[in-house]
């Protein structure tokens, strides 16, 4: 949480957060916390998607798209499996090109810690909110 904090304190954020772990109340907490952060009340600049099944190209195109009278783009995925399973290697992929405008918050229930791991260094900020508060 530290570093979420430290984050959203600054107004700097990475490209990419995780948040996960089984406990609803935190997430949902952290989760509202980021959204307000990066956000605030702007409807027009959040996106947000849930399940499993995304249309990954649908999620890179919409990243490229510079925010609507706002200075960011939040694009919310709530339990979608891309760090489950496999599937997120074109997004894994476009990190390094989206624009620095749009953040992507994904809010997950499993983790597969290893396909967290293919992500970029730098570009993931990860929260587990069952360990360390």
């Amino acid at each position: 949480m530290k570093e979420l904090r430290q984050d959203m304190k600054a107004g700097r954020f990475k490209p990419v957060y995780l948040i996960f772990g089984e406990e609803a109340f935190l997430k949902k907490s952290y989760k509202n916390q980021m959204k307000k952060a990066i956000v605030g009340d702007d409807a027009m600049n959040l996106h947000r998607f849930e399940g499993k099944g995304q249309d990954l190209r649908e999620i890179i195109s919409l990243a490229d798209t510079m925010p609507f009278f706002g200075e960011r783009r939040l694009i919310l995925m709530e339990d979608t499996g891309l760090f489950k399973n496999a599937g997120a290697d074109a997004l894994v992929d476009y990190l390094p090109q989206m624009p620095e405008t749009t953040c992507i918050l994904f809010v997950e229930s499993e983790v597969d810690k290893r396909k967290a791991g293919s992500v970029p260094a730098g570009f993931l900020g990860r929260r587990d909110p069952g360990r360390g508060r």
